[in-house]
């Protein structure tokens, strides 16, 4: 059974919406913004975030490692953040359009972080357990889809076994999987709960050939500053 973590983000959002058109192409500024489009792209907008939690469905065309004020229908200028869904609330089937393939994942809320102007930073999402076995079988997929090392995986399944009802959390590092995309993998146990939370990164300096080949051999990336 999925458990609800509990996340506390503070962020100011402007909203406005709609779903992208094929090829990435400009948002619409007509009334009819956020209807459902044929690419099924999702827009970050009011109404696309609304149709969003609506139909419980998203979708992110991420194939240049990059999530763009135009493409995601806000202004040029923004910086704020966007949340998805809260803790509690029902899926939300995640679809992440990457350069070699695409995944989709359930999660309940979805956070899109925004550190520059014109471009957002990161897409963070949180799966939550309340049973070791779902747990585990969330971790056998940690290296399959997202890359994560299987030593990682394994320190933690030992440190989350030992951890009882005390909190534990760990950072597993970074993996390539199959669609092409860098994600970073945090867990955290409490009270034999298991919290697994995502970060996906959408800087395209950090996809170059050595942090690349850094993440793939030893599970650590180093990532652009400034």
């Amino acid at each position: 059974m999925r458990l609800a973590c509990a996340v506390v983000l503070t962020f100011t959002v402007t909203l406005l919406a709609a779903i992208a058109v094929t090829n990435r192409t400009r948002p619409t500024t007509s009334s009819t913004a956020g209807l459902l489009r044929q690419d099924q792209y999702s827009y970050l907008t009011h109404e696309g975030v609304q149709q969003i939690k609506d139909n419980r469905r998203a979708r992110f065309d991420l194939r240049d490692h990059t999530l763009t004020n135009e493409e995601a229908g806000v202004p040029p200028e923004s910086t704020g953040e966007v949340i998805i869904g809260n803790p509690g609330d029902p899926d939300i089937d995640l679809t992440l359009v990457g350069p070699n393939g695409e995944v989709t994942i359930s999660t309940q809320t979805i956070w899109f972080t925004h550190l520059d102007e014109d471009t957002f930073t990161e897409i963070v999402f949180w799966r939550a357990f309340d049973t070791p076995e779902g747990a585990q079988q969330e971790l056998a997929q940690a290296n399959p889809r997202w890359g994560i090392r299987p030593s990682k995986v394994e320190t933690w399944t030992g440190i989350a076994k030992d951890a009882g009802d005390e909190k534990e959390k760990w950072n597993l590092g970074s993996g390539i999987g199959p669609t092409g995309l860098i994600v970073d993998m945090n867990a955290s146990s409490k009270n034999g709960i298991q919290v697994f939370h995502y970060i996906v990164d959408l800087d395209p300096r950090n996809y170059n050939p050595v942090n690349l080949e850094n993440i793939r051999t030893t599970g650590i990336g180093k990532r652009v500053v400034g």
